[in-house]
C-alpha cells in the first residue's frame, strides 16, 4: 500500500484558509440573497418616509411581489425543477425571471392605482427593467442576480447617503468576490450585474423620483 504524502505545515494552512474563505464566501452569499437585499432596498425607502404609511407600503409591496416569486421559487425547487438551490444551470433561470416579470408589473399597475409615493414606484420600475435587461442576458450568458440586487440597494443607498452608499458600495464588492469565490459567476458576470442594476436604478430615480 503506497503511503499517503505528507503537507507541509504551509500547505495545511493554506487548505485551512481555503476553506474558510469558500465557508465566508457562502455566508456571504446567503445574507446577501437577492430576496434579502430587494426587501432592504424597500424598507430602506419606507424607513426613509419617515411614518407608518411608508413601512405599510413596504409591506405591501412584499406580500404582492416578493412573496408570491419566492412561494413560487421553493414549490419549484420542491418539485425538481431546479438543479440546485443556487439555480446553476443558466436555462433553468429563465422560468423564474419570467414569473418574477410578471410579479413586478402586476405591483407596479397597483402602485399607480393605489397613488403609491413616486420613490416607491421609481424602484419597482427599476426592479422591472433590471428583471427585462438580465433576462434577456440570461437567454445567453449567465448574469449574476446577486450582483444585480446588491448593485441596485447600494446605487439607492447612495442616492439617500453619500456614507450609507459606500458602506453598500463596499458590500457589493464582497458579494461580487463571494460569488466568484463560489464558483457561481465569473468576474464579468458579476461585474455586469452590478452595472445594468446601477445603470437601471439611476435612470429610473431620474425619471421617476
Amino acid at each position: 500500500m503506497r503511503p499517503q504524502p505528507e503537507l507541509s505545515g504551509e500547505a495545511l494552512d493554506s487548505d485551512e484558509m481555503e476553506s474558510r474563505s469558500l465557508v465566508f464566501a457562502r455566508l456571504l452569499s446567503h445574507i446577501f440573497n437577492p430576496v434579502f437585499v430587494t426587501i432592504t432596498a424597500y424598507l430602506l425607502i419606507g424607513l426613509h418616509t419617515l411614518d407608518e404609511a411608508g413601512l405599510a407600503w413596504v409591506g405591501g409591496i412584499i406580500a404582492f411581489q416578493t412573496a408570491p416569486s419566492v412561494l413560487y421559487y421553493l414549490v419549484r425547487l420542491r418539485q425538481g425543477g431546479f438543479s440546485d438551490a443556487d439555480v446553476s444551470v443558466r436555462h433553468e433561470r429563465n422560468e423564474l425571471y419570467m414569473f418574477g416579470t410578471v410579479s413586478v408589473l402586476l405591483t407596479i399597475g397597483l402602485l399607480l392605482a393605489l397613488g403609491a409615493p413616486r420613490p416607491f414606484l421609481a424602484l419597482t420600475v427599476g426592479m422591472l427593467g433590471i428583471g427585462i435587461v438580465c433576462g434577456s442576458i440570461n437567454l445567453i450568458w449567465k448574469i449574476s442576480m446577486h450582483g444585480a440586487a446588491i448593485g441596485a440597494l447600494a446605487t439607492l443607498a447612495l442616492i439617500y447617503s453619500n456614507a450609507l452608499g459606500i458602506a453598500f458600495w463596499i458590500c457589493a464588492v464582497a458579494v461580487a468576490w463571494a460569488r466568484v469565490r463560489t464558483r457561481n459567476h465569473t468576474p464579468g458576470q458579476v461585474i455586469a450585474g452590478l452595472a445594468v442594476a446601477a445603470i437601471v436604478v439611476s435612470v429610473s430615480f431620474l425619471a421617476l423620483a
